[in-house]
């Protein structure tokens, strides 16, 4: 997983210098899926976001997301006993940020859109697919945005789903915190 993670950021690093990336946003997630009878989810990533702001209201961008879930290991729950288990995957998302109150030196906020694929270890949910989908939208604050590396907060709810590619599609619906900061050229 890591060296396809290193493999990636590398593969980015021509565009960089082109000058298609003048944004770099680095941030952390944690969140967690709706209690069902399935059992809990947890999520937690660390995204690299590569992004090119096409007006200061407006930034396109990829994202590059290892991730960490913690799902119920059965289908059927937690009834038979069988508890939780770790599944390590990596997603990769196309990324529509909307920006509003750029110029102020305080604060600036946020709605985006993403989606894209990724790829897990193990089944996720347990049961259906290694292959899935990851779409989200989410809304936040970006304090002091006309510093070198300001501070990104913000909520964001995805869904994560294999599209029917496998004979089970439950989905998990995440909602999580992001915490993170900017690297501006």
């Amino acid at each position: 997983m890591l060296r396809t993670l290193a493999i990636l950021l590398l593969a980015i690093t021509p565009l960089a210098h082109a000058q298609l990336i003048n944004r770099v946003n680095v941030y952390g997630t944690a969140g967690k899926s709706m209690t069902n009878w399935h059992g809990q989810a947890d999520l937690a990533t660390v995204n690299f976001e590569f992004d090119h702001a096409i007006s200061p209201r407006w930034e396109f961008g990829v994202a590059l997301a290892p991730m960490t879930i913690e799902q119920p290991r059965s289908w059927f729950g937690n009834e038979f006993g069988e508890g939780n288990e770790k599944v390590q995957a990596i997603g990769t998302a196309l990324i529509a940020r909307r920006n509003f109150f750029t110029d102020s030196a305080r604060a600036s906020m946020y709605v985006e859109i993403s989606s894209g694929p990724m790829w897990s270890e193990k089944r996720v949910p347990a049961s259906t697919s290694h292959f899935n989908f990851l779409s989200s939208g989410g809304v936040g604050v970006v304090l002091r945005p006309q510093q070198r590396y300001p501070v990104i907060v913000g909520v964001r709810f995805g869904h994560i789903s294999n599209g029917g590619y496998s004979d089970r599609n439950p989905g998990l619906n995440i909602s999580s915190l992001v915490i993170g900061t900017r690297f501006r050229r």
